[in-house]
């Protein structure tokens, strides 16, 4: 939860200063940095699911990075819940790559009109 938090607020920063000092398309930028960010969580994500797989790593079940940590909390670990993070992750960050051309032509669009 943490690491949301903390990836929301340099988002919104970021668009902010970008529209602050005339940066042109800040609002896709900022969907830039978000990607960069969610790429950072699926790794720590990805190794923590797969160290989670190996027992004799951690001697037993365990986080295995910081990251992961901010992320999923001290509540109720378990080897799916690793899982479901990872997944979920990896999905927020296929949207994210979606999602940005296709605010890069809107906000291109917007500042031709």
């Amino acid at each position: 939860m943490l690491f949301i938090f903390f990836s929301l607020i340099v988002i919104i920063i970021s668009v902010i200063f970008f529209r602050k000092y005339g940066i042109s398309n800040s609002i896709s930028k900022g969907v830039a940095i978000a990607i960069a960010l969610s790429f950072l969580a699926v790794i720590c994500l990805a190794q923590n699911y797969i160290e989670s797989l190996i027992p004799e790593i951690n001697d037993g079940i365990g986080i295995s990075n910081k990251v992961a940590y901010w992320i999923i909390g001290e509540d109720g670990w378990s080897i799916e819940l690793f899982r479901k993070f990872f997944e979920n992750s990896v999905y927020l960050t296929l949207f994210l790559i979606i999602a940005y051309p296709i605010v890069f032509l809107f906000e291109s669009k917007l500042k031709r009109m």
